[in-house]
């Protein structure tokens, strides 16, 4: 039997060929599968050229491949739900898959499986928690309510006092110089069309958390405040889900803003340092797991 874990997120669709044992046989990226990116057939569509690639490579017929879906998205609202759904089994009709939001089976691998709290920061945020069998959230708003402390969080902060630099209502500096030259413009108030014409606007707006990150590391003190704030707000979801748990509680996380060192303390710093542990397993062996165990 082969197992196919799939981590659609709002970046990247992320595929993994696994075997019976939980090796994991290959990696393969597309582009992001999340509807309000690529529409309801677009995501099917992702998802059915990663699962079509992997089966013609390695001649997998229907019958010996599970299929476990993570997808952004995929969350409290029935009607998402239902087109989702709709979508997907019209493409992946002749396989047997299951399928859950990507925060869940980030949560799965991160965890193992067991009770604990997982949170990610990567373009968005949110936190679960999994406690006697019963599945609990935090956050996941999205860009447009909330998604505090997630990497389109932090580009927006940037881009916010780039156009406070360029008023002259704070100084300009490293950041300002740095924004310019990223973006080519000569002139500070060509960025209004410049965003307003981005295709994917929640993804390249995220990748401005790179530069944040850049900045901080030359010693820039506004770039620097906006990772440790985006660490206290991400705490904050981790924090909504203490009231599940009576006793000790194992905190992991994922996502790439977690790779700056800035935002990392700054979240640690506001969580018990012996409840945080490092996550045992990536999202897409946390889907292995999820198909294993749902199928």
């Amino acid at each position: 039997m082969y197992y196919i874990g799939i981590d659609g997120g709002g970046t990247k669709t992320a595929f993994g060929l696994f075997d019976e044992e939980g090796t994991c046989l290959k990696r393969i990226e597309y582009s992001t599968c999340h509807f309000l990116q690529v529409g309801f057939d677009g995501c099917a569509y992702v998802l059915k050229m990663g699962v079509d690639d992997f089966v013609h490579q390695f001649h997998i017929s229907p019958k010996e491949l599970k299929i476990g879906i993570g997808i952004a998205g995929y969350g409290n609202d029935q009607n998402i739900r239902k087109q989702l759904e709709e979508s997907i089994q019209a493409n992946l009709k002749e396989y047997p898959y299951s399928i859950t939001n990507d925060m869940h089976i980030a949560m799965i691998g991160s965890l193992n499986g067991q009770d604990g709290i997982a949170v990610v920061a990567g373009t968005g945020t949110i936190a679960m928690a999994q406690a006697n069998n019963c599945i609990y959230r935090c956050g996941g708003w999205g860009y447009q309510l909330g998604d505090e402390g997630s990497a389109y969080w932090i580009g927006k902060q940037l881009l916010k006092e780039f156009c406070k630099q360029a008023d002259n209502r704070q100084p300009r500096g490293e950041l300002y110089d740095y924004i310019m030259k990223y973006f080519q413009i000569d002139n500070p108030y060509q960025m209004i069309e410049h965003v307003h014409n981005l295709a994917n606007e929640r993804t390249e707006i995220a990748k401005l958390s790179k530069i944040c990150s850049e900045l901080a590391d030359l010693g820039h003190k506004k770039s620097c405040y906006i990772l440790q704030s985006a660490g206290v707000h991400v705490s904050e979801l981790v924090k909504g889900l203490y009231h599940c748990f009576d006793e000790d509680i194992k905190i992991s996380y994922f996502g790439g803003v977690f790779q700056n060192i800035i935002f990392k303390e700054s979240f640690q710093s506001q969580i018990h340092p012996h409840q945080c542990i490092e996550p045992i397993h990536d999202a897409l062996t946390g889907a292995y797991i999820y198909a294993k165990m749902s199928l």
